[in-house]
């Protein structure tokens, strides 16, 4: 399994491998028709499970720079303060310097709320980061981006076996958004990926509290949401081939929500849930539970 963030800009690729894909005219990567803000697997999906239409709304592009090199992933928004929930890997080799002794995040998100148009916020600010969990949080400015709403928050059973998936991101480092459908195959505390990120390519790290899935996502979808039935039930973080079935690993929503309900108690006190099982009746895995000073601020 390779973690990596997507595309990038200058310094070649840096992403997840994944099974081959077709470049024909038959290609769910390619730009939808009547939706050039979408690709045709999102269309396709979102006309077949309507609710995911609404994943323009909360699931945004986010490109990161530096000097020469630009990368590109993906977020989810969380709560109406700017709140994304994204992977540490997409953030923890990107800082540039923002004065005297102090470092940033530079870049930008976007969101296309509709079909056909994209929205831009600025840079990332008060960066959190996980790197055990490959878990990250940051604040965006809202301002610029009328028709964004945060997730509906959900949650796995104890046993993932058999649940129904959809993974949406910004797929490949183009600026549309892209979605495709699988199933949740098992849970795992701790899971072994390569590096493919620019400070630590070729690297192994164990990381925990991972679900894998059977589900074809792409380079660029790392830190895009795993939903079930329209709530957010998790953050990509890898894909690649597993005896050319297609693998997907996710941070669940348990350990997401365990989180950010203890670095934003007043934020998280404004989140939606999806009816059925709240966090408070799944009992939460070891590995998924963490204290707020394990995510530490980017220096």
């Amino acid at each position: 399994m390779l973690i990596g963030l997507g595309a990038v800009v200058g310094a070649g690729l840096l992403g997840l491998r994944s099974s081959p894909r077709s470049s024909g005219p038959e290609d769910d990567l390619a730009a939808a028709v009547t939706s050039p803000a979408r690709t045709t697997g999102f269309v396709q999906l979102a006309a077949e499970q309507p609710w995911a239409e609404r994943l323009g709304r909360c699931c945004g592009l986010v490109i990161t720079r530096r000097p020469g090199v630009e990368g590109r992933g993906s977020c989810v928004l969380l709560d109406r303060f700017g709140t994304i929930a994204l992977t540490a890997h997409q953030v923890e080799d990107w800082l540039v310097e923002d004065g005297p002794g102090r470092v940033c995040v530079e870049g930008e998100v976007r969101f296309a709320p509709g079909p056909d148009h994209l929205l831009v916020s600025g840079r990332l600010e008060a960066v959190r980061v996980n790197g055990a969990l490959d878990l990250a949080f940051a604040t965006i400015d809202l301002a610029p981006l009328a028709g964004v709403e945060p997730v509906i928050w959900g949650t796995l059973p104890v046993g993932v076996g058999g649940v129904d998936l959809v993974a949406a991101g910004w797929a490949e480092g183009h600026e549309r958004l892209h979605a495709a459908a699988g199933r949740a195959f098992m849970f795992r505390d701790y899971d072994q990926e390569t590096y493919t990120s620019l400070g630590r390519a070729g690297a192994s790290g164990q990381f925990l509290c991972k679900v894998v899935a059977r589900l074809e996502a792409h380079p660029g979808m790392s830190g895009g949401g795993v939903f079930h039935q329209g709530a957010l039930v998790g953050i990509d973080n890898a894909n690649g081939p597993a005896d050319d079935i297609p693998d997907l690993r996710f941070t669940p929503s348990w350990a997401v929500w365990d989180a950010y309900r203890k670095l934003y108690p007043d934020r998280a006190a404004t989140a939606v849930f999806a009816a059925g099982p709240h966090f408070e009746q799944i009992p939460l895995p070891l590995s998924c539970r963490g204290k707020p000073d394990a995510f530490f601020p980017l220096p």
